[in-house]
């Protein structure tokens, strides 16, 4: 097993136990709101938005996970079948749209129009903060970048494998 498959089975490992402690978190959360609410007529203020927050990581967490196991959601499921040319074909063509998709998003999570720093997505959420936690929103937004990369890792991950195949 090479370097960077073994990297990506780590960092999926994480990941799944993230996702699966902010889902976790989450229903906590939603409860413990249910119970202010209809318990004790006096809701927090801050539950909903915690609860949206960590819903927003265990699903793009959770996203990375489903995406190195090929349950995400596909147009075309391929047949792992076929010549050798075939398969990195298909491969060349799922690389092609994920890039087409990833790249972007992880430009303008860094980057503005003009490659102005200041203009870009995590930058401009520096500068805000929720209303209910008081949390910097460029932490609850880091997750957009963060698992854009690591589905970028386990692409090159498949890569590498399928080369040694």
């Amino acid at each position: 097993m090479k370097a960077i498959e073994q990297a990506s089975a780590a960092v999926d490992r994480v990941c799944l136990t993230l996702a699966k402690l902010a889902l976790g978190a989450m229903v906590v959360t939603v409860l413990l709101q249910i119970w202010a609410r209809y318990g004790f007529d006096f809701p927090f203020t801050w539950t909903e938005e915690l609860a949206r927050y960590l819903m927003i990581w265990a699903g793009l967490l959770g996203a990375t996970c489903a995406f190195k196991r090929k349950l995400d959601p596909r147009v075309v499921t391929p047949k792992e079948t076929g010549s050798a040319t075939l398969r990195w074909t298909r491969l060349g063509i799922s690389a092609l749209a994920i890039g087409i998709f990833l790249l972007p998003v992880l430009y303008y999570s860094f980057y503005g129009p003009n490659m102005n720093f200041e203009r870009g997505f995590l930058w401009r959420s520096s500068n805000r903060f929720s209303p209910g936690l008081g949390v910097n929103m460029a932490l609850v937004g880091s997750v957009v970048p963060l698992s854009c990369g690591i589905i970028l890792l386990h692409l090159l991950a498949q890569i590498t494998e399928r080369k040694q195949r």
